[in-house]
């Protein structure tokens, strides 16, 4: 009897299995953050996963773009980069009087008014046929009607794509690039070189050259875009080189037409790359000032819901 309870026993054993393991869901991602009252939240879309380009990611923004982005929560992200590209434009433009100022009312101005003379004659007397025709290719790359056409075309394909910041980018940096250029030269007032000139008088003063900074914007901003999204090195390299080539070559143009200053054209790299870093600002506090709000979107039903059980 015995021995038949010890073999019901093992046969019994040999047939028993475990259950099955069930491995645990995996727990839902948290994003940690290091401010704010809920600094672990459940992630939630991403600037770049919602179809935003990686130039306008919140994550790469900087100390500036978080501080506004914070404070400007509340707000919607369009009035944000309004406000934001607003107050840039404003500040660029007191830089640029302040360039325009010591170049041409200072201690300073005899001798830059004297060098930028000497250029200018020394580009009239070595002019040539074939360095004009190549000068009028370079004014037409940053001519209005150019400017606004590659504008028009790649914030049209980035909008077509969803790319909502980077297009608003670009836009965001003419506009900083315009106003500033307009408030500069209104108050400055620099009169053109006193040479034959190969275009039109237009008719804003010398300082700054709106050619080359509106070219600055537009080419170098292009290329920001494309490296944001192209990670190969046969894109971006030829990229970084004929970008910074274009505004140069505008630049250079400009002066061999009799149409600006040397100085003109130095001062007009501050304007363009004021435009840019301004533009970046806005879209960057944009981006923060969205994902706060997202934030506040999911954090409000689990703090009610705790609440709920805690009653």
């Amino acid at each position: 009897m015995a021995a038949d309870l010890g073999m019901a026993a093992l046969s019994g054993r040999g047939r028993s299995r475990r259950p099955p393991t069930v491995s645990p869901s995996p727990a839902p991602v948290l994003r940690c953050r290091g401010r704010g009252p809920a600094p672990c939240l459940r992630s939630v879309p991403s600037v770049k996963d919602r179809g935003m380009g990686s130039v306008a990611n919140a994550e790469h923004a900087g100390e500036p773009s978080r501080t506004i982005g914070e404070n400007l929560r509340a707000w919607p992200p369009p009035a944000v980069a309004a406000t934001t590209s607003v107050a840039g434009s404003i500040l660029l433009a007191v830089v640029m009087v302040a360039i325009g100022l010591v170049i041409t009312r200072s201690f300073l101005s005899p001798r830059i008014v004297g060098w930028d003379g000497s250029v200018e004659r020394w580009v009239e007397v070595h002019r040539t046929a074939t360095l004009n025709t190549w000068s009028d290719v370079g004014s037409i790359l940053a001519g209005a009607g150019t400017i606004l056409l590659v504008a028009g075309i790649a914030i049209g394909v980035l909008l077509i794509r969803r790319l909502w910041y980077d297009a608003a980018f670009l836009g965001i940096g003419l506009f900083i690039e315009f106003t500033a250029f307009l408030a500069t030269e209104a108050l400055i007032d620099r009169p053109h070189p006193a040479i034959v000139r190969l275009n039109s008088l237009p008719a804003t003063s010398s300082f700054p050259s709106g050619h080359t900074g509106a070219a600055i914007v537009i080419y170098i901003g292009l290329a920001l875009l494309i490296s944001s999204h192209v990670r190969r090195s046969a894109v971006r390299i030829p990229t970084w080189i004929v970008a910074p080539l274009l505004p140069i070559y505008v630049g250079v143009s400009r002066v061999y037409r009799g149409m600006h200053h040397p100085t003109d054209v130095m001062a007009s790299v501050v304007l363009g790359v004021g435009a840019l870093c301004f533009a970046l600002l806005a879209v960057h506090a944009a981006a923060v000032a969205a994902d706060r709000r997202r934030d506040r979107r999911v954090e409000t039903p689990r703090l009610r819901e705790r609440s709920e059980v805690r009653t």
